[in-house]
């Protein structure tokens, strides 16, 4: 209880930039180590985006084994833009907190080109800065930029040379919510050089993990919940498993969109034949209204 009274007194101020507070445990919910590719990351197909996922080929940038790379062979141009997007869908699930962690190396001019993390939550019509996302929230990082780390244009980022820095981002929702995000959180990672040509690697991420923080008062009890379901990948007919009752099944797309809403559900059973083939979200409710989890599914 003390930690969800503490969150709603500092719903009253704004919150500055923190370490991350692990409170009762951090609770670890996916991950992606990009040896395959991972459905919720979108690189835009445009002619001069430099990520791909690849080894690298680099000095400075090394590591075994695929990852994100801003070309795994060539140094970085001048005047380039390049992003990628993480379509993850979260909040449905763990409306009180989320942890974002990467590894990355990054060689870039120092205080001009960089790396910018932004964040949407409306499905990408708009961006903000993460370090200026703080909106009725508890913000809290560790080995993020700061303010005083400005890039060329004025834009607060990651820049110069370094290797395997693990960064954390934690948003903590306070209350009285106010602002609760739509269910997919979208996050860009975004490289930009000026109009010098130094020769520099770019920047590169290992890997990204997601997890929510248990903030005790029976949080994490709430989100104990799990189901399992089969064939994966489906023609659309699948068979569920599940310890609870389920009440409502939500169908979603790599958007977040919703395909398909039941409000009252067979828990061993769901068919969604008459999809077109592609990745798609199936989230579960328990009956009682206090448990949810999603989870990725394929037809084919």
């Amino acid at each position: 209880m003390k930690h969800l009274l503490l969150c709603a007194i500092l719903s009253a101020v704004n919150f500055a930039q923190g370490q991350i507070d692990p409170f009762l445990g951090i609770v670890p919910l996916d991950q992606c180590d990009f040896s395959t590719p991972c459905s919720y990351i979108d690189i835009p197909n445009t002619s001069n985006n430099l990520w791909q996922r690849a080894e690298s080929q680099k000095s400075i940038l090394s590591h075994v084994g695929p990852v994100m790379i801003t070309d795994s062979v060539h140094p970085y141009p001048n005047e380039n833009i390049s992003s990628f997007e993480i379509h993850w869908p979260a909040w449905n699930q763990y409306p009180l907190s989320l942890l974002l962690s990467f590894h990355h190396s990054m060689d870039s001019d120092s205080l001009m080109d960089g790396g910018i993390i932004e964040v949407s939550r409306d499905h990408g019509a708009t961006w903000i800065n993460v370090i200026e996302d703080q909106t009725n929230m508890l913000f809290l990082s560790n080995e993020l930029y700061t303010s005083a780390d400005t890039l060329f244009n004025g834009e607060k980022g990651f820049s110069g040379t370094f290797a395997d820095r693990f960064t954390q981002i934690e948003w903590i929702w306070a209350f009285p919510i106010k602002d609760m995000p739509v269910d997919t959180m979208y996050y860009r990672f975004r490289f930009i050089s000026d109009s010098t040509d130094h020769q520099k690697e770019g920047w590169m991420i290992s890997d990204l993990s997601f997890a929510f923080v248990d903030l005790g008062s029976g949080i994490n009890e709430l989100q104990a919940f799990d189901f399992s379901f089969s064939p994966n990948p489906s023609n659309g007919n699948i068979e569920l498993s599940c310890p609870f009752d389920i009440e409502r099944a939500v169908l979603s797309d790599l958007n977040g969109l919703i395909i398909s809403e039941e409000t009252t559900v067979n828990k061993k059973a769901l068919n969604y034949s008459g999809l077109s083939k592609g990745i798609y979200f199936l989230q579960l409710c328990t009956s009682d209204g206090r448990r949810s989890q999603t989870k990725r599914i394929v037809i084919n």
